[in-house]
């Protein structure tokens, strides 16, 4: 159980205290709801993502990933119910015991040591504010807003000038650790690509980037997604932004570029891709030739039509770039898929089965590139998109075994890509790496090439410029 799981006892107490004010029972039962709400709220985002309520939690309370959320985890909204009512009831018999007992010096005394007891750094008062931070970051001209992290001499999209080079394929895996390569009996595909080619180790998870759709548009744009507007659905009224992508670069330069996804619909990112310079290919161009699986399409088929779309970009006198997300290994316990049960050998766990299954597939995608003489004139880049999400499952505590991590896999070779697998790399570096190692030239310019400086920890100063990130990213919108 996670230490900020005791963040309960702190606010238990000032709600008992609160509760305890007020003698009629109706407004002693709506402030122990109010307060109850925020309290399954906090312990939510800790099964989640291990912290307090922050600006991840915040983006995610939309309807449209509230009715995903309840789909994928039926289990846990289940215990959230069940935890709030248990809470209410327990909650208000203890602030009418307390009420009756308890002199109001103590326990105005009480309340106040609770509160101060949560307003430390990175706790739960400050990750709110962080979020009113990041959601009321002003809309400025564009170029102002570079200005807040000294991003001078930024390349307008009407100013950038490239030059193509090697085909590029980037796999996005959902969730996909670096622990899970420690398994042998579930990675042995990765494992072995790890040996024969780049291995980054590490790269740590920043915030902005820690899930689906924001992880997309930080390795996109190079910018964590953090935007501001009182919005749970970032982007959605944008048909555009300004920040350059590398969308824009390649196209630019003479690719094609698609990208593969199991469904325009999940978590938003067929629009963000679109937004960014992408086609999107999905379940929906292929209706009734897959089965039928929970967010469109099974690893499997993904592949499959990554496969088909490379054949085809193949046959034109272009260079192409194209992406592709999987989705399958999506916690708490993945979708298998039953055709993959006569091919991998039966895990302990329904996440290990989907693990494994993916790794086959991606092995089997990476020798038919291969074996088709693909990879002559292409580099690929595998990467999660970012660490799992959750708490207590077998999976979880294998891979909590030790530090958790992200890490980057490609053929790229260390000189174009400009950075030894001992380096420090981030999810922002992401875009410059993928544009190096492919040698394509360009005057384009993204925030990692702000921050030159050796050793230079771009977590830690994404983590004091959430703000100024916001405002860029904000300011960057073309709406409709």
């Amino acid at each position: 159980m996670p230490l900020s799981t005791f963040i309960v006892l702190p606010l238990f107490i000032i709600t008992i205290v609160f509760a305890s004010l007020f003698k009629k029972k109706k407004w002693q039962f709506l402030i122990v709801t109010l307060l109850t709400i925020f309290i399954v709220m906090e312990l939510t985002s800790i099964y989640f993502s291990g912290g307090f309520i922050d600006y991840q939690f915040y983006v995610n309370l939309n309807i449209n990933d509230i009715i995903e959320g309840l789909f994928i985890f039926k289990l846990q909204a289940v215990l959230v119910i069940v935890v709030f009512f248990s809470f209410i009831f327990l909650l208000l018999k203890l602030a009418n015991w307390c009420k009756g007992k308890c002199r109001l010096l103590p326990r105005a005394l009480l309340a106040v040591i609770a509160i101060f007891s949560i307003s430390y750094h990175n706790g739960p008062l400050s990750r709110l504010y962080e979020i009113y931070q990041v959601t009321s970051a002003p809309r400025e001209p564009f170029e102002q807003a570079l200005q807040s992290l000294n991003m001078t001499n930024y390349t307008n999209k009407n100013q950038l000038v490239s030059q193509q080079g090697k085909n590029i394929i980037v796999l996005s895996l959902e969730s996909f650790e670096q622990g899970f390569l420690d398994f042998e009996d579930i990675t042995p595909n990765l494992r072995h690509l790890r040996q024969d080619y780049t291995f980054f180790t590490n790269m740590p998870m920043s915030p902005g980037s820690t899930w689906t759709t924001a992880s997309m548009y930080t390795y996109m744009t190079g910018m964590p997604f953090l935007i501001g507007g009182y919005t749970t659905s970032p982007l959605m009224r944008a048909n555009q932004t300004n920040l350059v992508s590398l969308g824009d670069v390649l196209k630019q330069a003479g690719y094609q570029i698609r990208y593969v996804m199991p469904s325009p619909d999940f978590a938003g990112i067929g629009h963000t891709a679109e937004l960014l310079g992408m086609q999107v290919i999905s379940e929906k161009n292929y209706v009734g030739q897959y089965p039928a699986a929970p967010f469109g399409l099974y690893d499997k088929d993904i592949f499959d039509v990554a496969q088909k779309q490379i054949t085809q970009m193949r046959q034109n006198n272009q260079p192409f770039a194209l992406f592709v997300s999987t989705v399958s290994t999506h916690a708490p316990n993945g979708f298998d898929d039953e055709r993959m049960k006569s091919i991998i050998s039966p895990k302990p766990d329904n996440m290990s089965f989907v693990a494994a299954s993916l790794d086959h597939n991606l092995g089997l995608f990476i020798q038919q590139l291969k074996d088709e003489g693909v990879l002559e004139n292409t580099v690929f880049y595998i990467f999660p998109d970012h660490l799992m999400m959750g708490s207590g499952t077998p999976t979880i505590n294998r891979l909590s075994q030790k530090e958790r991590k992200l890490y980057l896999l490609t053929n790229a070779s260390i000189q174009d890509l400009q950075k030894t697998p001992d380096q420090t790399i981030y999810q922002i570096d992401l875009p410059r790496l993928i544009l190096n190692g492919a040698q394509v030239a360009s005057n384009g310019k993204f925030l990692t090439d702000y921050l030159s400086a050796p050793n230079f920890d771009k977590k830690q100063f994404i983590e004091k410029n959430k703000a100024n990130i916001a405002t860029i990213n904000n300011s960057a919108q073309v709406f409709k």
